[in-house]
């Protein structure tokens, strides 16, 4: 089964944030090639703008530093979305539990992917990158976003060129 998605062909803005873990061992490699495709993309003029931010792998919820804010309301937004169109963002997002090392206490830790890609059109979130449908289990992977991105620049041209 194939999962439903938004039609941008005919936004005026789309843009795509792209975060990616910054310090993660062995991903470098992946994440500056969907990087490359992304700006390639951008580069066309049919996606405006391609914004890129670096989080950490694992956010503890009570942090306060500003990035950890934003880490949060996206996550949230994020959550969000996907309730609102039958998907869920595990296994690449979750929580989990950990105790600390200096007191009995534990607390529940935000889990990120590696890699995430969100696209907006004129302004609303249309797509996240890895998502799962909670209906047929399939997940849409942050290279199928990718992938579809380009269809879309595809047939817009294809249009423009008739």
């Amino acid at each position: 089964m194939v999962i439903e998605h938004t039609d941008i062909s005919n936004a005026d803005d789309v843009h795509v944030d792209v975060f990616h873990c910054a310090s993660m061992h062995g991903t470098h490699e992946q994440q500056r090639h969907v990087i490359g495709r992304l700006e390639s993309i951008a580069e066309t003029g049919n996606v405006d703008r391609v914004h890129r931010q670096a989080w950490a792998h694992e956010l503890m919820p009570e942090a306060d530093d500003d990035w950890c804010e934003e880490a949060r309301a996206t996550y949230s937004r994020f959550w969000t979305w996907a309730r609102e169109h039958d998907r869920t963002l595990e296994p690449a997002f979750g929580t989990r539990t950990v105790s600390s090392m200096v007191s009995d206490d534990s607390y529940e830790i935000i889990t990120f992917p590696v890699l995430c890609v969100a696209v907006y059109a004129d302004g609303t979130l249309v797509e996240v990158a890895p998502s799962t449908d909670v209906e047929t289990d399939t997940t849409y992977t942050v290279t199928d976003c990718i992938d579809d991105l380009e269809r879309t620049v595809s047939a817009q041209r294809a249009r423009a060129s008739t």
